[in-house]
């Protein structure tokens, strides 16, 4: 039977009891409201959870290809991927190949959940241009996360910093995420980053994908 995020993070978090060096990768670390210590002086309000947002998407109508893409924004080997391969493949393919993002937070770090939730609110209040804009942002100062880097990223982009703190603190996308959770095991995915192409998995690296698209036209 296929575990839903929840279940998988509880027993996660069980098997973590007792070993050493992993249980920071397992707990946000902070209370909510230490979202509004920032410069950006917020007030950190809640909101109803939205339960469904389309997955963030990149690409013409039509494609030739669509490469789906697992990810967890505090996982160093999705930064590697999201600034390398993946980032050379957009690139190289976007007038012809789409790409889209599906969240898939282990956590990797304190900051997997915190981040994925603020991407969502910005691509749910502006699109998902700014989205991935904010992604790669994310990625690009993997080693300072914080909550005065979501706030400072998410003005850069555009967005409101304090809504964004806010949902972000709050995990207000928390059900969506657990549905792209949920798929992500439907799909026996083994961590991240976990690359299909039109459905099918394969190797995360430029020339596994860029052969799966030409296989696919």
């Amino acid at each position: 039977m296929k575990q839903t995020r929840r279940t998988y993070l509880a027993t996660a978090s069980a098997l973590a009891v007792g070993t050493a060096g992993i249980a920071g990768c397992l707990d946000n670390g902070e209370d909510a409201s230490a979202a509004a210590d920032t410069s950006h002086e917020c007030e950190i309000t809640e909101r109803e959870p939205v339960d469904e947002l389309a997955q963030p998407r990149l690409g013409p109508d039509e494609p030739t290809a669509t490469v789906t893409v697992f990810e967890d924004f505090g996982c160093p080997s999705c930064r590697n991927f999201a600034l390398g391969a993946l980032a050379d493949l957009k690139a190289d393919f976007s007038d012809e190949v789409a790409f889209e993002h599906y969240d898939f937070p282990i956590p990797a770090s304190d900051w997997s959940e915190p981040i994925a939730n603020a991407a969502r609110l910005i691509q749910d209040e502006y699109d998902d241009e700014t989205f991935f804009e904010f992604n790669i942002a994310t990625y690009e100062n993997f080693d300072d996360h914080s909550w005065q880097l979501i706030g400072d990223l998410a003005e850069d982009v555009g967005a409101d910093p304090c809504a964004v703190l806010s949902d972000a603190a709050n995990e207000t996308y928390a059900p969506v995420l657990d549905s792209n959770f949920e798929e992500g095991q439907q799909r026996d995915i083994p961590g991240t980053p976990t690359v299909f192409v039109d459905g099918q998995e394969v190797d995360a690296s430029y020339d596994a994908v860029e052969t799966a698209m030409e296989n696919a036209e």
